[in-house]
């Protein structure tokens, strides 16, 4: 399993939250696969996880839009095998001057575009 580091980005106004690795893997994206309505991961082209969109992500974490504007690190887990994505994203946000680890993201999707079995992890700083 490859460890990389990711960069995250929230749009407090929309409530969208957005994990990505640097812009030297961007500029390789290729397409995206959606788990779900609100949760989409972006590819290279050598099928390799670049990124994670989450829309709605204050409803997703289970927690207030104002927590993820603090948000200090977290983890991001990828692992297609077969007909299966599954993803996890755990998150450490600030809460009352306190680390806080909200509600983690756990989904299944298909692996409707047929993504070649991968298994990744990345580190959000």
């Amino acid at each position: 399993m490859k460890k990389r580091v990711m960069e995250v980005d929230y749009d407090y106004e929309n409530d969208i939250l957005f994990a990505f690795l640097d812009d030297e893997y961007y500029k390789d994206y290729e397409y995206s696969e959606f788990l779900d309505k609100s949760v989409s991961i972006d590819f290279g082209k050598k099928t390799i996880p670049i990124g994670v969109e989450i829309s709605n992500a204050s409803v997703m974490f289970k927690t207030k839009k104002q927590y993820l504007k603090d948000i200090l690190s977290g983890a991001v887990y990828i692992s297609i095998n077969g007909k299966k994505i599954e993803l996890t994203v755990n998150l450490f946000v600030i809460v009352h001057n306190k680390p806080i680890s909200l509600n983690p993201i756990d989904l299944v999707g298909d692996n409707i575009l047929n993504v070649p079995n991968v298994e990744t992890s990345m580190a959000i700083v």
